[in-house]
């Protein structure tokens, strides 16, 4: 059970880079290119905001999870998003009741497809 919540961890810190504009093309190639290897070693993909929208065009089965704070996704959101706010002490490890919130938005099905996002890597 460690390494799904890590892995969605690792998920989450990945996605955010797409949300927020990069300062410099090369910071970008540079931070991109190392999501990419943690991401391929992980076991998950890291997909784009044209990606996004195609498989909610598409309907895909999917939970999306956006892990801002919840004035910020009180203030706007993606449609059928499920807000379930992450912060830097999440980074290493999940509080139990932290941990069992998140395994009951995540329900039973282990291949339900699991986008996360956020406002900014940072």
């Amino acid at each position: 059970m460690h390494r799904h919540i890590s892995i969605i961890a690792c998920t989450l810190l990945a996605l955010c880079l797409f949300s927020h504009p990069a300062a410099r093309a090369s910071d970008e190639d540079i931070w991109m290119e190392s999501a990419r290897r943690d991401a391929a070693r992980d076991g998950y993909q890291i997909i784009g905001a044209n990606e996004l929208a195609r498989l909610i065009d598409d309907k895909t089965p999917a939970l999306i999870l956006d892990a801002r704070a919840d004035y910020e996704f009180a203030a706007g959101h993606i449609p059928t998003a499920v807000n379930f706010e992450f912060d830097l002490g999440d980074r290493s490890d999940l509080s139990p009741d932290k941990r069992d919130a998140l395994l009951h938005i995540l329900g039973p099905d282990k291949k339900r497809l699991l986008v996360i996002y956020c406002r900014s890597f940072r």
